[in-house]
């Protein structure tokens, strides 16, 4: 019944036991797993980053989150992998949290998405609801709320 399972990992203590709760219904299933990490994008405006520039201040570097987000999926791979996982797969992506979560559970075809109940959030989602609620929300197949 369970074959694919795609699990969200941003770094927080929630998202770690997500790894945990996934890996063992993969591990009982004998189903494969897609590890999960969004970056959301970030642009600095045109008129601050020239005056960063001006000002000779440190910008926002992208790559800084892409980087961030391959050390998260290692630790994560890791834990799948002492849990005895061997059909596991990592993979980041860019854009919008949940919205991505979902489109890439739709390609993936999971049967099952793990997340987090609180992630490493900001006020976004204390003012229009967190990422687990909006991926609960969207989802076509059933979600895991761990906390």
């Amino acid at each position: 019944m369970i074959k694919k399972i795609l699990i969200a990992v941003d770094g927080s203590k929630h998202s770690l036991v997500s790894v945990a709760y996934g890996a063992a219904i993969a591990k009982a299933m004998d189903a494969q797993v897609l590890l999960y990490h969004v970056v959301k994008p970030y642009k600095l405006p045109d008129a601050l980053r020239v005056f960063a520039k001006a000002e000779h201040l440190a910008t926002f570097d992208p790559e800084l989150l892409r980087k961030g987000a391959q050390y998260l999926l290692a630790g994560a791979l890791s834990e799948a992998r002492k849990a005895g996982l061997k059909d596991v797969e990592i993979e980041t992506d860019e854009g919008p949290i949940a919205r991505s979560i979902i489109d890439r559970s739709k390609s993936y075809k999971a049967d099952l998405i793990v997340i987090g109940s609180r992630g490493m959030g900001d006020m976004e989602g204390i003012l229009r609801g967190g990422v687990s609620h909006r991926v609960e929300t969207l989802a076509k197949c059933p979600v895991l709320v761990v906390k």
